[in-house]
């Protein structure tokens, strides 16, 4: 990871083979530059380590700026039993990938650290998304902006989309 400093504030510094744009799904992207092959460590994960407690706060700092109008997204990898990342950190660009129902990277821990790697080959000018996962109870709390074909409307690990769309059926009828 390489580091900036510009103007007293840490940055990490755009990988050559990754820029940042706008997003069709959601605010900023991080897109491909260059080809990347499957199984590449694309980008770190990285930000300030937690514990599990402030992790909850810091949650219920996020949900309260989210009532209020503010930036409701999570920024929290889960590290081990002990230990969380909270990237809502300037210098984490990974943080700007979105998610997808239908993914081109997935999230691995490596040694405790947390890396983006590529599922699948990614062709220059795809925008890197991987599947946040969130458990089924969470799930009304997340809306998924995907346009997956697979996309259920909300973000969930995929094994309980399942659940979300007997759910909706079950409230449409």
């Amino acid at each position: 990871m390489s580091l900036t400093i510009k103007k007293g504030k840490v940055r990490q510094k755009i990988p050559a083979h990754l820029r940042l744009a706008r997003s069709g799904v959601h605010g900023y992207g991080l897109f491909a530059r260059d080809f990347i092959p499957q199984e590449s460590r694309i980008i770190e994960y990285v930000g300030e380590r937690v514990t599990k407690a402030e992790a909850l706060r810091r949650e219920d700092q996020r949900l309260a700026r989210l009532a209020a109008g503010g930036d409701g997204c999570v920024y929290v990898f889960i590290v081990n039993k002990r230990q969380d990342i909270d990237g809502r950190v300037p210098w984490n660009l990974a943080r700007r990938i979105n998610h997808s129902c239908a993914p081109n990277c997935e999230a691995q821990n490596i040694a405790g650290r947390i890396w983006i790697m590529a599922l699948r080959d990614i062709a220059p000018g795809e925008e890197l998304n991987y599947n946040y996962g969130f458990a089924y109870a969470e799930a009304r709390d997340h809306p998924c902006r995907c346009g997956a074909k697979q996309c259920v409307g909300y973000i969930v690990e995929a094994p309980q989309r399942w659940r979300v769309k007997r759910a909706l059926a079950a409230e449409n009828k």
